[in-house]
């Protein structure tokens, strides 16, 4: 009981629903701004200037060094990059927009060039300068997206071909089961299982650690797998209602 709810536990069973926590947000906040708005260009423009504005934010409290403040971490102004990025994206879809297959290569070598040179900016500061929070994870999200443009596009058949593989495919489907079951099933489940294994077998701490964690891997696929059959997918196929 405390893994799930002791508030004054450092680690618990439920501490990786942040990412849900902002994603909710984020689905009450933008339906209702692309209901109020409806023209995709200014939407566009909306998701642009917030991104702009995050960084810009962020950039300035390093600079004025408000101190005990995660610059990368856990929270919404810290992670909308993503969420911009990926509603940039959907806007350019919807208006069919070719820039990104026009400028995909200048795209790609641009990111990966702000990438390489604010790393050694981050390493003239001894890696104290909020490197992801500027830069990083929206550079990072940024190349997913063009990624993800291109799987949709599906104009580019190394992409396809990998995306396409069964083991691939079958890890997709149960990737959120996945995401919500493995941090407790390793809670719950690690020491227990580090005994039984130290009863049974003669190892190395670096292998039994590393044992134990593909044994608890595959138990959480296991699990996710039955939630995906028994529940998940029941609730997927209501999608339809809303095509």
């Amino acid at each position: 009981f405390l893994i799930f709810y002791d508030v004054g536990n450092t680690t618990t069973a439920i501490q990786h629903y942040w990412s849900l926590a902002v994603e909710e947000q984020f689905y009450i906040v933008w339906p209702l701004v692309i209901f109020m708005v409806r023209k995709p260009k200014i939407l566009l423009m909306i998701a642009g200037l917030l991104l702009v504005a995050v960084i810009c934010v962020r950039l300035y409290m390093w600079t004025i060094q408000i101190k005990d403040l995660n610059y990368f971490g856990l929270y919404t102004y810290t992670r909308i990059d993503g969420i911009c990025i990926g509603s940039m994206l959907a806007i350019l879809q919807f208006m069919r927009s070719t820039f990104i297959k026009r400028y995909f290569t200048v795209l790609v070598l641009l990111l990966a060039a702000m990438n390489f040179v604010f790393y050694f900016v981050n390493k003239e500061y001894n890696f104290t300068f909020p490197y992801f929070a500027v830069v990083g994870y929206t550079t990072f999200a940024m190349l997913f997206a063009i990624i993800v443009h291109e799987v949709i596009q599906g104009d580019n058949k190394s992409l396809n071909f990998v995306l396409n593989l069964k083991p691939l495919r079958f890890f997709g489907k149960i990737s959120y089961g996945l995401y919500i079951f493995h941090w407790p099933i390793y809670l719950l489940l690690y020491d227990w299982m580090d005994i039984k294994l130290r009863t049974a077998i003669t190892l190395s701490e670096d292998n039994l650690a590393v044992v134990t964690s593909i044994l608890l891997t595959i138990i959480g696929v296991l699990v996710s797998i039955i939630s995906f059959y028994s529940f998940e997918r029941y609730f997927l196929k209501k999608k339809k209602a809303f095509n």
